[in-house]
């Protein structure tokens, strides 16, 4: 009981002290707000975020949404955003599959493999980000012109313009909506797997995934062959100086997306790596006396138990993709500090309501990412019951 008590009166001192202290960061906060919007009606100087309903100005040449000079500045807020979006998970998926691949390399018995892929780990570490950026964006400017473009499987073209790939026409089942039924799909073979399994998720389980993906292809699929809809691609084809159809990646999205897909990469790689090798070297041993051969042990018993130990770091890792893509203002990509934080803030001046808006914006992705990433953490850790 005396135990208890105390307890219950360390936890109720706990919470009064948390309290306190965001009372008082809160009121920090209120009178820096405060001070700063007396200051600036002193001086004359417009405060607030009414501006961001009046005209932009200013055109952004890749946008995922409709966009032009004459919308406001809350719709180029909103197209930067998406920007960001974009480039950072394509970034983050392209950057753990070539790291996971350098770090099993990194592992091999293959005396020549480990070798090549620890220096070129090594090689890609120790060149600075910015660096790597500016050599993609030059390289993929040398590319042939719109005429002699790079054919890919006679759908996609690779250019001086960028990337030009296959895009479906207005009309089908396409865009948003297909993309919320292969969430719902997977979703629902989530929920169905672990009704069923009645065990937690241990990690990528062999077994489970194919009903996953399954599962995230047979809704749409579904809806498809029971509605009226029709699939129809729009393949890019060569019309003068460029492409008619498709869309396009530009040079700076492309440059952009390769630069830190590549740099990040070799960190996950070596996140891969000491994962790996953190796991008991028992675990070999018995892999090798169950007659598992080698590749198979690491598939299916060693790269499972390593993911539990690399999740916090490779989380650190997709945060500094996410902020890193701000480096696109160095090539002229158009993401959140190129819009908002740039353009915005230099044609209104109002310096404090736009670096506060784009700090908020990397403080909410910051936030999901982890607690998405913390949230798999849980799910994949060893349960001791």
């Amino acid at each position: 009981m005396f135990v208890t008590r105390r307890l219950q009166n360390a936890r109720v001192l706990s919470a009064v002290q948390q309290g306190a202290v965001l009372l008082l960061v809160a009121a920090v906060f209120y009178w820096l707000i405060h001070e700063a919007s007396v200051n600036l009606d002193a001086k004359g100087i417009a405060s607030g975020f009414g501006f961001l309903t009046d005209r932009a100005g200013y055109d952004i040449t890749f946008h995922l949404i409709d966009y032009t000079p004459n919308d406001t500045y809350f719709r180029a807020y909103l197209v930067g955003l998406l920007n960001t979006l974009l480039v950072s998970l394509m970034s983050i998926a392209l950057a753990t599959l070539l790291g996971v691949l350098l770090g099993v390399c990194r592992v091999s018995g293959n005396w020549l493999i480990s070798r090549l892929s620890y220096l070129l780990v090594e090689f890609l570490r120790n060149v600075p980000l910015v660096v790597h950026l500016i050599w993609w964006y030059s390289l993929v400017l040398a590319l042939p012109s719109v005429r002699q473009a790079i054919e890919l499987f006679d759908v996609a073209f690779l250019s001086n313009r960028g990337l030009t790939i296959p895009w479906a026409s207005d009309g089908s089942l396409v865009g948003w909506g297909l993309l919320w039924l292969c969430l719902g799909g997977l979703l629902g073979s989530l929920a169905m797997g672990r009704y069923l399994a009645r065990q937690p998720w241990k990690g990528l389980g062999p077994s489970r995934w194919p009903a996953i993906l399954g599962g995230a292809i047979a809704l749409p699929l579904l809806c498809y062959l029971i509605s009226d809809a029709h699939w129809e691609w729009d393949v890019p084809v060569s019309h003068g100086f460029s492409f008619a159809g498709g869309v396009a990646l530009t040079p700076e999205l492309l440059a952009l997306w390769l630069a830190l897909s590549i740099y990040s990469s070799s960190y996950i790689a070596e996140i891969v790596r000491g994962a790996i090798q953190s796991v008991p070297r028992g675990q070999y041993e018995a892999a090798d006396a169950l007659g598992f051969r080698p590749r198979k042990a690491m598939a299916k018993l060693i790269i499972p138990q390593a993911i539990y130990p690399m999740i916090p770091q490779i989380t650190s890792t997709y945060l500094n993709i996410i902020k890193n893509s701000s480096l696109g203002v160095v090539v002229g990509f158009m993401e959140l500090v190129s819009s908002t934080g740039g353009t915005t803030l230099n044609q209104t001046g109002q310096a404090i309501e736009c670096i506060a808006l784009v700090m908020a914006t990397y403080c909410v992705f910051s936030l999901v990412t982890s607690a998405l990433m913390n949230f798999y953490n849980h799910r994949v850790g060893l349960r001791t019951h």
